[in-house]
């Protein structure tokens, strides 16, 4: 009784910490640090645009601000001084009440001239609450003065002031995907300490979700932040530019006016193009080279623009263009050049150093009139069903660096429970070291991890359909467990197709990978009764797969159509399998695609057997075909040994047919899309291998102990 009370009260303390840890890193967001402005660099303020200075010697500087986030910890000013000025400088703030609630002073000879001095606040300001700010000089001779701009410089805090004044916050020490997984992680560790507190019926249950949890915490964390393998240099911008087809809406949001297409709101992606070209992701130069400085002609009145929807629509004889400087120019003359469009002006000196940057220029019409900044078009190719989940959180929340992180983090999140379902499966039907071995691939490839977060890929939908077959083949004697297996896979490709077409061969092959791996064994052993059975459910699976597949190319159609299904059905396969697949005819595509339609299966596939990169971290890339031959040189090892193992042979060819199927039936995009494609090998392929090999290598150690 003593020691359960001990450990009554050891658990109750625990309990408490973590809830203490748990509130504070989760909804009180308690830990911040840092002291972080958004200076305007003076340097690159148009002179136009310097209204003069505020001279502290004659008066004080007062204006009102209102703080835009929480934990605000400091005021940036601009400071303008000879440097043998004296005296001090001082800043004191009052709330709505003119209650003063922070002053601070500093002697002007410790502050640098022509630089942003930091000073640090210490009272508490509330987001919306409007504060008035003085700013003066006692005691003083010489000079100190402010530098004033224009309002477009003013911050967001300080909208109606004249100096510039920087606003500083402390940030949050934990973003919040990892204020997210830590409280998954802290309740999980509760999870497995209240089993073991319980000792009851429902202990195991407990466990076994805490167990869960922390697996899927540690995944979600490597899937998130790439945290393991730091020579994954790819990771941050991996995929970017097929991810901005979902974010683009967020982009245009921001400009609020701008073009879209009669479909942009029926397909869920869209690319987004302003005057700096289309956005993928990354933010896109203007040319510069002998002709041109960063988008000016060197030699006339002209600039030089990327050719995309939103150019083609303003960039027109008789509009006009407002340069970041004030300056208008009217459009004499528009031509194209090597992919670019070339605007010329009626007349007009025009410069970089003038008339600043073209990112901040805006097109009007003929009579003056702003016109919208950006062309929202549609991305037809697919039916985008992420992207309508995206738009709708987004519009919800009205946070885009928000929802682009929640949702990053919600794709890895169902990425790693798929993972941690599949590898409970297979440790369910096979072993511990075949889970391990699922387990470890998919936690620290680099193709896996890339892809992991991505919001155009969402790759948990890749390997969802693989669980579901597993789970049919675990319990295949059951009729109950094989209806809701074949709907769940029906839903499965459903949603995988309506987010995009790729791999599905692979994916679809991923779903009976197990299926045909057993049925395999049981044809060569002979059982014909359950053969026949698992030779019915694959059937039947693949059958609604198809269905599933069948349906969200309609729906797509639909759409592709306007409304037409068969003329939809049409046009996705001339215009999007052809040039994929095979046999398409070089007078309809591009000359950038003539030769991946041209490539050989062989050629394609041979390119897949030399990785550019590590196969898991710590494997290099080069050791590939060497793993792929070692389980053929067992193989044979143990045939002539009479010991074969007909489930690793089975498995053995079923993944690497799963694996090669999208590289082989979609020759064309495998050819081109190297950089991605790679990650096909991860469907089981290289997992079952590295089982064989550390499998084999296991029996020969133990088998050595014995002889010894």
């Amino acid at each position: 009784m003593l020691k359960q009370a001990k450990n009554n009260i050891v658990f109750v303390v625990l309990s408490l910490l973590l809830l203490v840890l748990l509130v504070l890193i989760g909804p009180m967001n308690a830990f911040q640090h840092g002291y972080y402005a958004n200076e305007v660099d003076v340097s690159t303020i148009l002179k136009d645009d310097l209204a003069g200075t505020y001279d502290l010697i004659k008066s004080e500087y007062t204006t009102t601000f209102i703080p835009a986030k929480k934990h605000m910890t400091g005021v940036e000013v601009y400071i303008v001084k000879q440097d043998s000025t004296q005296g001090s400088l001082i800043l004191t703030i009052e709330d709505s009440n003119g209650k003063i609630i922070d002053h601070s002073e500093v002697e002007v000879s410790n502050v640098k001239s022509d630089t942003w001095y930091k000073f640090y606040t210490k009272a508490k300001y509330k987001i919306g609450g409007q504060y008035t700010l003085h700013i003066s000089a006692s005691g003083t001779n010489g000079s100190i003065t402010l530098q004033k701009a224009t309002t477009s410089y003013m911050s967001e805090e300080n909208r109606s002031g004249e100096a510039l004044l920087s606003f500083a916050y402390k940030k949050s020490t934990f973003s919040i995907g990892e204020r997210a997984l830590i409280c998954m992680l802290i309740f999980s560790f509760w999870m497995i300490l209240l089993a073991r507190q319980l000792k009851n019926s429902k202990s195991c249950t407990l466990k076994l979700i805490g167990i869960c949890g922390v697996l899927v915490t540690f995944l979600s964390w490597n899937y998130f932040f790439n945290s393991i393998d730091k020579s994954n240099i790819s990771f941050d911008y991996f995929q970017a530019d097929s991810e901005a087809l979902n974010t683009s809406i967020i982009y245009a949001e921001k400009d609020v006016n701008y073009y879209s297409d009669d479909k942009v709101n029926k397909y869920g992606l869209a690319r987004y193009s302003t005057i700096a070209g289309e956005y993928y992701g990354w933010v896109t130069a203007f040319v510069t080279d002998d002709n041109w400085d960063n988008g000016y002609s060197r030699e006339e009145t002209a600039i030089l623009l990327s050719d995309n929807p939103y150019t083609a629509k303003v960039a027109m004889v008789g509009n006009k263009l407002q340069f970041q400087n004030g300056d208008i120019l009217k459009i004499s003359k528009v031509s194209k050049e090597n992919g670019n469009i070339k605007i010329n002006f009626e007349n007009g000196n025009i410069s970089l150093e003038k008339n600043g940057s073209l990112r901040f220029a805006t097109f009007l019409d003929s009579d003056g009139n702003t016109l919208p900044k950006g062309s929202l078009n549609s991305y037809v190719s697919q039916y985008g069903l992420q992207g309508k989940i995206f738009r709708l959180v987004f519009r919800v929340l009205h946070n885009g660096e928000l929802v682009v992180r929640l949702s990053q983090l919600m794709v890895s999140l169902f990425l790693a429970i798929t993972v941690v379902l599949l590898c409970a499966l297979i440790k369910k039907k096979y072993n511990m070291l075949m889970a391990s071995c699922f387990f470890l691939v998919l936690w620290l490839s680099p193709w896996v991890v890339n892809f992991a977060r991505n919001l155009y890929w969402v790759e948990f939908t890749w390997f969802i359909p693989m669980v579901i077959g597993l789970f049919c083949s675990v319990h295949i004697e059951s009729k109950k467990v094989r209806i809701i297996s074949y709907f769940l896979t029906f839903i499965a490709i459903l949603i995988k197709c309506l987010c995009g077409y790729e791999y599905i061969s692979t994916i679809m092959m991923g779903l009976i990978t197990f299926l045909l791996a057993d049925l395999l064994q049981s044809l060569i052993s002979k059982d014909k009764e359950k053969a026949i059975l698992i030779f019915r459910t694959t059937f039947i699976i693949g059958t609604f797969a198809i269905i599933g597949f069948l349906s969200a190319v309609c729906m797509h159609a639909q759409l592709r159509g306007d409304g037409n299904i068969l003329e939809g059905l049409v046009t996705i396969f001339k215009n999007d399998v052809l040039r994929r697949t095979s046999g398409a005819d070089l007078n309809v595509f591009a000359s950038n695609l003539w030769d991946s339609i041209n490539a050989s299966k062989w050629e394609v596939l041979c390119n897949y057997f030399h990785f550019n990169t590590e196969i898991i971290t710590g494997i290099p890339g080069k050791l590939f075909q060497v793993m792929c031959f070692i389980p053929l040189g067992i193989f044979i090892y143990d045939y002539s040994k009479k010991v074969v193992n007909l489930k690793d042979v089975s498995l053995y060819v079923i993944t690497f047919l799963t694996s090669i199927s999208w590289i082989v039936l979609a020759k064309s995009h495998s050819y081109i899309h190297t950089h991605i494609s790679f990650v096909l090998w991860y469907f089981g392929y290289v997992q079952v291998c590295l089982y064989i090999i550390f499998k084999k290598f296991i029996q020969v150690i133990k088998r050595t102990d014995l002889e010894n």
